[in-house]
């Protein structure tokens, strides 16, 4: 059921983002175990993130997807740079997309997280590991 509802969801995403044949994962979600009141499911959480990088990033939707983790954590804070603004949010959901192979003279980042708000599902920041 997961990979059927990103499917659509890839194809919503447009010519930007990867061709609605693209097969995506399941998601492994883990983190912290504690109850949210209105917390979004993990497969809602995911659908989220995909449609955040097939705006903001599609040329790496566009390699394929190898895995993705969700991590429920506290929000992170006093990051340098910052990448990620938690506001009033106390947990986030990070997403971690780790993308296939970079094709010659293509993106290199290995992998790219999304933080998510738990129940609003409010994009919170996309963490790129290159950027120290």
């Amino acid at each position: 059921m997961f990979a059927a509802a990103i499917a659509i969801l890839v194809g919503c995403v447009g010519t930007t983002g990867p061709p609605s044949s693209v097969a995506l994962p399941d998601p492994t979600c883990g983190g912290i175990k504690i109850k949210i009141e209105g917390a979004l499911p993990c497969d809602r959480i995911v659908q989220i993130a995909i449609e955040a990088l097939g705006e903001r990033a599609p040329e790496q939707l566009a390699r394929g997807v190898a895995a993705i983790e969700v991590f429920l954590t506290t929000c992170p804070r006093g990051e340098v740079p910052p990448q990620i603004d938690c506001g009033s949010e106390q947990f986030a959901q990070l997403v971690t997309i780790t993308f296939k192979a970079a094709p010659p003279g293509g993106p290199i980042e290995p992998s790219l997280t999304v933080a998510v708000a738990p129940v609003s599902g409010a994009i919170l920041g996309i963490s790129n590991p290159l950027i120290l």
